[in-house]
């Protein structure tokens, strides 16, 4: 008999645990579950996913004194549901995440209600990414309306990294510990440079494949941003959206074309990374999918650090390129990166100053996008705006 699968945290019981445990042969048949005490995590860090801590008790032998369970988050399933992101993080840790040459946490169980319509998502992105910019608005809401009534359940099992030293993303880092992190997302980058096992995974879709869709959110953003964060807008952030507006869809395309595809975490914020005798540990994969290197360090600088002068920017710049080099990737010189950074950096701006789409709770969910905000502000002050699509570099 099919185990079903949980919807609510009341749902995690004890009888459940054990048969879900017993399934993935994390417990021997003779273990049994006897209790299972709750605590909530991530409060304004988790915005599409529920986390929590079970510590769990025994009879009969032994098994993982504490797991982390993840569920959707019920006031964004709908979006969660619409970018993939439950079913995509569930099929990367069964089907890449052990052969990962970075630290993420084991999965001891995970499931899903299979879809035959997400199953051709690639597909149906294609199709609704060629829709008249008129359109690309309204039928984001309606997909996102559609997908808020498929009550779609998923369920993940996790190794808990508790012993290790949590990222804030709303305090940042120093640029010594952003270089850690950008070492080893170099390690995941160059192992699927230009992979063919990133292809035919029908979850790992391309990074530029709904950039009409994004350039078309933030367009629509613009107003309620401005309304929210205004007093964050600066001259150099007033240029990048001016940009982004004119060109950032362009730009996403091109960053994708003319740049060689990897593995890509898509979401790796400080929130999303903890640190064990200083290495870190990447997890959070419902964004993963397949595109440009540059794109995740963009992301990742765009907010990491709050003091990150343009001359510290440089050197972790230069320090992931050579360690790309050091693995082994070769005809991507630092000029292509820098320009592929440039343009990563305005393609995710397109998606964090979509305020209007995420519900981003109150208290931190809120001060930590304020403060990424003005990170990411003093990131875009830097570019070459005139020069972004130019010819690419050699």
């Amino acid at each position: 008999m099919a185990l079903s699968i949980p919807e609510r945290l009341d749902d995690l019981t004890p009888k459940w645990l054990t048969a879900a445990l017993r399934e993935s042969e994390e417990l021997a048949p003779t273990v049994t579950v006897t209790s299972a005490e709750q605590q909530i995590l991530g409060e304004g860090e988790g915005f599409l996913g529920d986390i929590v801590r079970l510590t769990l008790g025994y009879e009969g032998g032994e098994g993982p004194a504490t797991v982390i369970a993840k569920l959707p988050k019920l006031a964004n399933r709908a979006m969660g549901e619409l970018l993939g992101a439950y079913e995509r993080e569930s099929c990367f840790y069964s089907e890449m995440a052990v052969d990962l040459p970075l630290t993420t946490p084991r999965m001891y169980y995970g499931d899903f209600d299979r879809d035959v319509t997400s199953e051709r998502q690639e597909a149906a992105l294609k199709l609704a990414d060629r829709t008249p910019r008129l359109l690309t608005g309204l039928m984001t809401r309606m997909g996102i309306w559609v997908s808020g009534r498929k009550k779609r359940r998923y369920i993940l099992l996790l190794e808990d990294i508790g012993d290790a030293e949590p990222g804030d993303q709303l305090t940042g880092v120093s640029p010594e510990r952003c270089a850690t992190v950008l070492a080893a997302l170099a390690r995941m980058h160059a192992a699927y440079w230009e992979s063919e096992t990133l292809q035919n995974r029908f979850w790992l879709v391309p990074l530029s494949i709904d950039a009409r869709i994004r350039n078309g959110l933030f367009k629509d953003s613009q107003p309620i941003f401005r309304q929210q964060f205004g007093h964050v807008i600066d001259e150099g952030l007033e240029r990048a959206f001016a940009w982004a507006a004119a060109h950032g869809e362009e730009g996403a395309r091109r960053l994708y074309r003319e740049a060689p595809a990897t593995l890509l975490h898509c979401d790796p914020r400080l929130d999303n990374v903890a640190f064990r005798n200083g290495e870190p540990i990447v997890f959070d994969w419902q964004l993963v999918r397949r595109g440009p290197a540059a794109y995740d360090v963009a992301y990742f600088l765009s907010g990491a650090c709050a003091d990150l002068t343009r001359e510290d920017e440089v050197e972790l710049l230069r320090g992931y390129a050579a360690a790309l080099a050091e693995l082994g990737v070769e005809g991507y010189p630092y000029e292509a990166l820098e320009r592929d950074y440039h343009l990563g950096l305005l393609t995710a701006m397109q998606t964090l100053t979509a305020t209007d789409m995420m519900d981003m709770g109150e208290g931190r969910g809120l001060k930590l996008m304020e403060a990424w905000y003005e990170r990411l502000a003093a990131r875009v002050a830097g570019i070459d705006f005139d020069g972004l699509l130019a010819t690419p570099v050699a």
